[in-house]
């Protein structure tokens, strides 16, 4: 079992296309969000450089999107409330798969779900990586 996080977001002005809906590429900012948040909430971090720190120490590893999908099923308008709840469902040698749900949070409708898979990589090398042992434990429950 892996971790798993709860994030609150309010639908901005900034959000909405010009049908006062949502704008779908929205959805890919939260996916994002609800895993650095995540992550953020296991003791890993994101240089400015892109590498991971754990410990506050740099790592020559960092992730890099590899697939992302989304499913529509209700829209979402301005400022309602919305719960996004992100989780790691698998890790592999070289990478991790994130299962997103965002929900309506004051009726409990489901609005999107989708998952990312995100990819091991050497940031010296610029080539895929196995991804670390400590990283693999600090996901799972």
């Amino acid at each position: 079992m892996y971790k798993k996080i709860d994030i609150t977001i309010r639908v901005r002005a900034g959000d909405t296309d010009f049908t006062g809906f949502v704008y779908n590429v929205r959805c890919l900012e939260w996916f994002s969000i609800g895993r650095l948040e995540l992550f953020r909430s296991i003791g890993i971090r994101y240089s400015s450089n892109g590498k991971i720190i754990i410990d506050k120490k740099p790592q020559v590893i960092s992730f890099v999107i590899g697939e992302v999908y989304a499913r529509f099923h209700s829209p979402a308008k301005f400022d309602e409330l919305l719960e996004l709840q992100t989780q790691i469902k698998d890790i592999k040698d070289k990478t991790i798969h994130f299962e997103h749900n965002i929900y309506n949070k004051n009726d409990g409708r489901l609005l999107i779900s989708g998952y990312s898979t995100y990819v091991c990589i050497d940031k010296t090398r610029v080539k895929s990586a196995k991804i670390p042992e400590k990283i693999i434990k600090l996901m799972k429950v």
